[in-house]
């Protein structure tokens, strides 16, 4: 059950990305971005993607088969997201969203 709502914010939190549009207003960090792959590539493919796109993995999540990547210099966080998202292996794409915390009530942290 725990997954399906992990899923599901996933999604949600990626529609955006699905257009290779970044929503106005949003924070995220310059010259990274997530790819997310389809279930069944190897790391290998992956990687090999990365390379061929001149992008340098820098994390890569295992659960969710997602790496953070550095993008090509000469390229914008829009190229990058539009890019891979024309690769049959990749599920999606996104920018590195950043999120705040900010603290409840009287401004301590519970």
């Amino acid at each position: 059950m725990l997954s399906h709502l992990f899923i599901l914010l996933c999604i949600l939190l990626s529609h955006h990305a699905c257009s290779g549009q970044i929503p106005h207003k949003a924070a995220y960090v310059e010259g990274e971005i997530l790819v997310g792959f389809q279930e069944n590539v190897s790391r290998i493919e992956a990687e090999s993607l990365h390379q061929r796109l001149g992008s340098k993995l820098l994390k890569h999540f295992e659960a969710m088969n997602v790496d953070l990547i550095k993008i090509n210099e000469g390229w914008t966080v829009e190229e990058a997201i539009t890019t891979y998202q024309a690769e049959p292996i990749v599920s999606y794409a996104e920018p590195n969203y950043t999120r705040r915390v900010r603290p409840h009530g009287d401004g301590e942290i519970p």
